[in-house]
């Protein structure tokens, strides 16, 4: 009779499931972050999704920082330029979505400062060009305030929304 060798597959412990779990989350995470800017409040509402640990996200954005995958400061100074050029956003609904996605107040307010005034100034002007060329109304009062409205609630400064409008007028 023929000795047989019984070989056991031994369940996994918890914590060697935890190290591999966390390095498919660092793996994941690090492709990414390679495609694309992240915040640490992003990459943490993923992975939780991904039905990662609080502890498990901790380590794997400590291991991310600490690589320089993730850095608060280049992804602030990203979306701001990012929104201004593509998606013509002024510095309030910037700041406050910022603020949103849980980025630190002094990291908003170096991103902004590094707005240059005469893009931003441009990118105001043209879209209050825009919008008068296509804004209906009764009056010009009215399609003044219509213009307004819409410059103020893309995030633009209410004073400079108006002071550019008085100087399109006055040009037409």
């Amino acid at each position: 009779m023929a000795f047989q060798y019984k070989t056991s597959k031994q369940a996994p412990s918890s914590e060697e499931e935890n190290i591999t779990l966390e390095n498919k989350l660092y793996q994941w995470a690090t492709l990414r972050c390679s495609q694309k800017e992240y915040c640490l409040s992003e990459l943490s509402k993923k992975m939780q999704t991904k039905g990662a640990t609080t502890q498990q996200i901790e380590c794997v954005l400590e291991r991310l920082i600490q690589e320089k995958y993730v850095d608060e400061s280049r992804y602030a100074n990203a979306f701001v330029s990012d929104k201004i050029r593509f998606d013509h956003w002024g510095r309030v609904k910037i700041r406050y979505a910022l603020q949103q996605k849980g980025i630190a107040s002094s990291l908003i307010e170096e991103a902004l400062s590094n707005i240059c005034t005469s893009d931003y100034q441009e990118v105001l002007q043209n879209f209050i060009h825009q919008r008068l060329k296509t804004t209906k109304g009764k009056s010009t009062y009215d399609i003044n305030q219509k213009v307004a409205r819409a410059a103020i609630s893309r995030g633009f400064e209410a004073q400079l929304v108006f002071d550019n409008l008085s100087l399109e007028v006055d040009n037409d």
